[in-house]
């Protein structure tokens, strides 16, 4: 007998939990569910049971899944009910077995989708529209895994007083300084052009790079440059490294001439 496991939304770990409990009340295990993503119909399905069975899980399996569920790997779901079931029969110590291949796998599923926000909230860049006369600022952002709804609250808590909209391909979000609000992703050609703020961080990252300390392929390490083309200083990062040795030599200049008597 196979279980039909539909998640509409391929982010929503509350969705993901509500399917679990259903499955472990029918007493699925692992090998009998099938996972999927958005309706799907098939003769050898069985639907779902209306009854749920919350499982005592530690709160870490929840800090784990939560995580996981934004990778974009297709079995995640798969994986975690794998572990859920497991904690419901009863080994409890599954949480600190990092050994163990598939918590070895769900760890460092999660630690993508981690290492994707921090490069998220390092690397997206606003820029400013005007919508009826007022500023509206708009953002195109390619991650690796859907992290936008789990990364939402950092740029909310940031720009809390600012209108604007971060556009992905799987999700958009809007804040209108009140409320969020997700709507389907868009397309890069969606996001407003170039703008006077662009201008504005191309003058702060020069005046702020250290030619001293400039090292072409360190810099690729931290900002890769798949991210370049939304960057607004991108465009000047060839030049300034390029100027980088005369600058650093004009710099020692001017440090022994100050030190002089």
């Amino acid at each position: 007998m196979i279980y039909p496991a539909i998640i509409q939304r391929p982010d929503d770990l509350d969705e993901f939990r509500t399917i679990a409990r259903q499955l472990l009340a029918a007493g699925a295990a692992p090998a009998d569910v099938a996972w999927s993503n958005g309706p799907t119909q098939s003769l050898f399905q069985q639907a779902l049971p209306q009854g749920e069975r919350v499982a005592a899980v530690p709160r870490s399996f929840i800090t784990l899944a939560s995580a996981v569920i934004c990778h974009r790997d297709d079995q995640r779901w798969s994986l975690l009910y794998q572990a859920l079931w497991r904690l419901d029969r009863g080994e409890s110590a599954l949480m600190h077995q990092v050994a163990d291949p598939l918590m070895h796998r769900l760890a460092r599923m999660a630690d993508a989708v981690k290492h994707d926000q921090h490069r998220m909230t390092a690397f997206l860049r606003f820029r400013m529209v005007r919508e009826s006369d007022d500023e509206l600022y708009i953002a195109w952002y390619q991650p690796r895994h859907r992290i936008l709804r789990r990364t939402s609250a950092f740029f909310i808590d940031r720009f809390t007083n600012m209108r604007f909209s971060i556009l992905t391909p799987d999700l958009t979000l809007h804040w209108d300084r009140h409320s969020e609000r997700f709507a389907p992703g868009l397309r890069r050609e969606d996001a407003s052009s170039k703008d006077a703020v662009e201008d504005w961080w191309r003058r702060y990252y020069a005046a702020i790079f250290n030619p001293a300390r400039s090292n072409a392929r360190l810099l690729q390490r931290h900002m890769p440059k798949q991210f370049w083309r939304d960057l607004p200083e991108a465009s000047l990062i060839t030049q300034l490294i390029a100027e980088a040795g005369g600058r650093t030599d004009q710099m020692i200049r001017n440090s022994a001439d100050q030190s002089l008597p």
